[in-house]
């Protein structure tokens, strides 16, 4: 697979209206890329289970995190000091990564445009 186009993945995420990670009831944890906490994510659950499924533990799986309930989560993450998501992967390579807060500026422009 190629690189990403990164408007591709926003335009996924409009679409969608959401990301998926992987996770359980209890939450999506962060994975470690390089030494440093990243937030994983990908536009489709196939992709959270083909990178995730080989390390997964009982009753984890992909959640849709819909727009709203990401920018709560936002917070959180990065107080626990997660300062990227990854968005998409391959082979447990982040293919695209953006700082937290290019993040919560995509969905708070995307709530916002959902909303008028």
């Amino acid at each position: 697979m190629t690189d990403p186009d990164p408007s591709a993945v926003w335009n996924d995420l409009a679409a969608s209206g959401g990301l998926w990670a992987w996770g359980d009831e209890d939450g999506v944890a962060p994975w470690t890329d390089g030494g440093h906490d990243v937030l994983p994510l990908w536009t489709a659950a196939d992709r959270a289970e083909a990178e995730s499924l080989a390390d997964a533990e009982p009753g984890e799986g992909p959640v849709f995190l819909d727009v709203d309930a990401l920018l709560e989560a936002i917070p959180e993450w990065v107080a626990a000091g997660v300062g990227a998501a990854g968005l998409e992967s391959e082979g447990g390579r982040f293919l695209l990564t953006v700082p937290m807060a290019e993040l919560t500026e995509r969905l708070l422009r995307l709530q916002v445009d959902r909303s008028a």
